[in-house]
């Protein structure tokens, strides 16, 4: 499978955000390892933290599979040593 647009799920089903990406190299890595446990899954940007008078806004990467999913989800990015911004249930 591979990354699909957010709204391309449907509407009623529960999904659920398996991990947050703070930089683009984390990002390419975690969508490798999605493609490759062959899970559909969405991607959008997310503000990691809010701007401040000394800090401009900073934003990542969240990544979402159907609930049913999650737990092959987890597992792939474990597998691929992914798991500074995986999303604890």
């Amino acid at each position: 499978m591979a990354r699909i647009p957010m709204e391309a799920f449907e509407e009623g089903t529960e999904i659920v955000r398996v991990y947050l990406a703070a930089r683009l190299e984390e990002a390419q890595e975690v969508e490798r390892a999605l493609d490759g446990a062959g899970l559909e899954y969405g991607a959008e940007t997310e503000d990691l933290a809010p701007p401040s008078a000394f800090r401009a806004r900073r934003q990542g990467v969240g990544f979402w599979v159907d609930a049913p999913d999650a737990d092959r989800g987890v597992e792939a990015l474990e597998r691929a040593g992914l798991v500074q911004g995986l999303v604890r249930r």
